[in-house]
């Protein structure tokens, strides 16, 4: 097949141009030329354009599979479309499972409801600066009901040519985000670490090499349709301990209540990376989607000590780099005396 990533030095993108380099296909990537992922291989054509300016570079072009990365509002995906449409095989849609109207209930399959976006978050995404509109922070929380608009785009106009990937938490070496990396980092360091909430408590990622992998195979077999794209749910417990044990730490977990949590001022999801607290009722179970579909047409996950250990390794050269997600050391350390505190009375 002829391949073109759209967004193919980022994360997702680039381990999808290398799933399609590896499965034999040729592959052009469409960028902006400002980013550089020195995780990705050699050996795909650049074609440099911008999705919000000037895609005049995709006129005229045709391939087999357009693998869209980086669409964060409908006209983005209207506008790719305009340039490449009907030449265009399939078009594979990354977006999230974020779309969703809640998860106060486990198992959110692809059939939930999911939010459209308002008049007014459509109109900030028309109004946000150009440099802005390739970074899904800008957005807020308009981004996962600018992502169902992306979707409903994309099925109108090609119908079962598209395959939708609503993709759950993406991790692996090169992971812009560092919530995964914050959890192997601090266990690599060892000693005591606050572990937030009930260690029971459920949690789904998946590593960006599977979920490139299934969006390769998937056109492959010329699927289409919607797809809940993550790993099955593991205890938060279970992923703390296989980092130590990839790791070779000695590091003990304090299990640290939600209330401790949340009293040491401490913001969920960013500086607790994979928590949220079960008091947050619409997002209780975002950790915990239905993928038997994505399972049942070939998605395969590795096994998680795999994905650490990959993980681990990028981070060992990279620490001197602050990350962007984790515990400050003051929050860390007043959580921790809190907690050990509370136990000794």
């Amino acid at each position: 097949m002829d391949v073109l990533v759209v967004g193919g030095t980022g994360f997702l993108g680039g381990a999808v141009a290398d799933a399609a380099l590896e499965a034999g296909h040729r592959v052009a990537i469409f960028t902006r030329g400002q980013t550089v992922n020195p995780t990705i291989s050699a050996g795909f054509e650049t074609i440099v354009g911008d999705r919000h300016q000037d895609l005049s570079a995709l006129r005229g072009r045709s391939f087999d599979l357009v693998v869209d990365t980086c669409a964060f509002a409908p006209d983005a995906v209207a506008g790719l479309l305009d340039a490449l449409s009907p030449s265009i095989g399939r078009y594979a849609l990354v977006t999230s499972a974020s779309v969703y109207a809640d998860f106060a209930q486990p198992g959110v399959t692809e059939q939930a409801p999911t939010s459209r976006a308002t008049p007014e978050q459509m109109d900030l995404a028309q109004s946000l600066p150009l440099e802005q509109r390739s970074s899904a922070a800008s957005y807020g929380t308009a981004y996962g009901p600018l992502k169902r608009e992306c979707e409903l785009v994309a099925i109108e106009r090609l119908g079962d040519r598209a395959l939708i990937l609503r993709s759950g938490l993406l991790v692996g070496a090169g992971d812009y985000t560092d919530r995964l990396t914050y959890w192997v980092r601090r266990v690599d360091q060892g000693g005591p670490i606050p572990a937030p909430g009930d260690p029971q408590r459920l949690v789904q990622l998946i590593d960006v090499r599977d979920a490139a992998h299934f969006i390769v195979k998937g056109a492959e077999k010329g699927l289409g349709g919607v797809f809940n794209l993550t790993g099955r749910p593991l205890p938060m417990s279970a992923l703390l301990e296989s980092c130590r044990r990839v790791a070779g730490s000695d590091a003990r977990f304090v299990w640290c209540p939600d209330e401790a949590v949340l009293a040491a001022r401490l913001e969920p999801w960013s500086e607790v990376p994979l928590w949220l607290p079960r008091s947050d009722e619409p997002f209780r179970h975002f950790l915990e989607i239905d993928t038997e579909k994505a399972f049942a047409q070939g998605l395969h996950t590795r096994p998680l000590d795999e994905t650490l250990e990959t993980i681990l390794a990028w981070d060992r050269t990279r620490r001197a780099t602050p990350l962007k997600a984790g515990m400050p050391p003051e929050k860390e350390a007043a959580l921790l005396a809190a907690v050990e505190a509370d136990a000794a009375v």
